[in-house]
C-alpha cells in the first residue's frame, strides 16, 4: 500500500506541473492568434504639409493646446478648436467655440456638420483632407437603399459596394465571401483573403463572422472576432472595400 502511494505520489509530481505547462502553452498561443488588431478609424491628412494623423478614438478633439488629441500649431489654430466624432450614424465635426471658425468644403459650419470621406475640413485655416472609406452619411445610405428598392429582384438581402454603388445579391441562406473564384460573393482585391468572411441566417437573423481573415471584418467601422448580427443600413468592411448590406 505504501509503495502504490509513493508511486503515485510521484506520478503526481510531474503530472500537475505538465498540466500547467500545457494550459499556458494554450493561453499563449491563443492570445497571439486573437491578438486585437490596431485599429484606425479614420485619418487626416493636411493637404499643405502631407502630414498624416490617424483617428483611432471615438472622439478626436484638435487644438493649439498639447492636451488635444491632435495638436496644430498655428496661431490661427483655437487651444480647443475642434472635435471629430464617430456618432452612431455618422462622422461629425464639431466646432468648439473656436475663434477663426471650422469650414467642410469650404463652407463655415455652425456648431457641427456630418462629414463623408474625401470632405476637405479647415480648421484654423489648416487645410485636411478627411480619409475613412466606411464615414457614409446616412442620408448617401438611405439614397442607396431607394435606388436598391427600386430594382425587384428576389433575394435575402443585398450588399452595395460604397465605392461604386453596386449592388450584390444575397441569394442563399449562407453565403462564402473571399477572392476565391468558388466564394459566393467574389471580392477581387489583395486585402481580400480567399475565405474571408461568411454571412449566414440565424434564428435571430442574418449574421456576419469573420474567418480568420488577413486583414480582418468590420460591422460599422469596428473589427469583429466573433459573429455579429446584422440590421438595415449597416457597413460591412472586408478587407479594404466597404459595403452597405440592406435588408429586402
Amino acid at each position: 500500500m505504501e509503495a502504490l502511494s509513493v508511486f503515485i505520489t510521484g506520478i503526481l509530481r510531474y503530472f500537475f506541473p505538465a498540466m500547467a505547462f500545457i494550459i499556458l502553452s494554450r493561453c499563449i498561443v491563443s492570445l497571439f492568434r486573437n491578438r486585437p488588431r490596431v485599429h484606425k478609424m479614420a485619418q487626416l491628412r493636411d493637404i499643405q504639409s502631407g502630414n498624416v494623423y490617424d483617428i483611432d478614438h471615438w472622439e478626436t478633439s484638435i487644438g493649439r493646446s498639447k492636451s488635444n488629441d491632435i495638436t496644430l500649431t498655428q496661431p490661427t489654430v483655437s487651444r480647443f478648436h475642434a472635435v471629430v466624432a464617430k456618432k452612431k450614424r455618422d462622422w461629425v465635426i464639431t466646432d468648439t467655440f473656436s475663434k477663426s471658425g471650422v469650414y467642410v468644403n469650404a463652407k463655415k459650419i455652425k456648431n457641427k456638420a456630418v462629414i463623408e470621406d474625401g470632405d476637405i475640413l479647415s480648421i484654423g485655416g489648416v487645410s485636411f483632407k478627411f480619409n475613412c472609406a466606411e464615414a457614409i452619411s446616412y442620408k448617401s445610405r438611405e439614397e442607396m437603399k431607394r435606388n436598391v428598392k427600386k430594382q425587384n429582384v428576389m433575394a435575402y438581402g443585398v450588399l452595395v459596394d460604397v465605392a461604386t454603388h453596386k449592388p450584390v445579391y444575397i441569394k442563399k441562406k449562407d453565403v462564402l465571401i473571399g477572392r476565391s473564384d468558388y466564394a459566393d460573393i467574389k471580392i477581387i482585391s489583395d486585402k481580400v483573403s480567399a475565405e474571408h468572411a461568411r454571412i449566414y441566417q440565424t434564428s435571430k437573423g442574418f449574421a456576419v463572422c469573420d474567418l480568420d481573415s488577413h486583414n480582418g471584418t468590420k460591422l460599422n467601422g469596428r473589427f469583429i472576432s466573433q459573429p455579429r448580427l446584422i440590421f438595415d443600413n449597416d457597413m460591412l468592411t472586408f478587407g479594404d472595400r466597404v459595403f452597405v448590406y440592406y435588408e429586402k
